[in-house]
């Protein structure tokens, strides 16, 4: 998928190698329940997992795209878990530190929200962010998405219809 600025391109576990660099970066996790990766071959064979773009009961797509950027490289990552019987998909991204306040993101992952919605046609995005996170919280509410909930602020819930009701 191409942007003004970006390339989505499928995650594969060649892109362990160029990306763990910046995911090795601790300070991506503050927010998160996950962790910098252990090692690059660990990240390798995640990717290689993710590769099969299906869960192992085959009941959620698994869809993960690294950002290439026009001039400066891979980004970050974006990705959503598309549950097969339903028409909901949970997205997450990750943007490297270096390229934070640039509107990477917002880009990255308005693309994905419109590939779920034209080719999947999803109808709804769901987003769980450490409301202290006020960075994200932000691009989520760019684009549009609601808070659902409010009562754990280090677990914010945000949902975006894709289609008109």
């Amino acid at each position: 998928m191409y942007g003004k600025r970006l390339t989505l391109v499928p995650l594969t576990a060649a892109h362990a190698d160029v990306l763990f660099p910046f995911l090795a970066d601790t300070g991506l996790w503050t927010y998160t329940d996950e962790s910098a990766p252990a090692g690059v071959d660990a990240l390798r064979e995640r990717y290689r997992r993710l590769e099969t773009r299906r869960s192992p009961d085959g009941s959620q797509l698994w869809l993960n795209w690294a950002l290439e950027t026009r001039d400066e490289g891979f980004a970050g990552l974006v990705q959503a878990t598309v549950a097969v019987l339903r028409d909901e998909a949970a997205v997450a991204y990750v943007i490297a530190r270096r390229f934070w306040s640039r509107g990477l993101g917002t880009e990255a992952v308005g693309m994905l929200l419109e590939f779920l919605r034209e080719q999947l046609r999803v109808t709804k995005a769901v987003a769980s962010v450490d409301g202290r996170n006020v960075p994200s919280v932000r691009l989520l509410r760019r684009l549009g998405f609601e808070e659902t909930n409010d009562s754990d602020l280090t677990n914010l819930r945000f949902e975006l219809r894709l289609t008109d009701p």
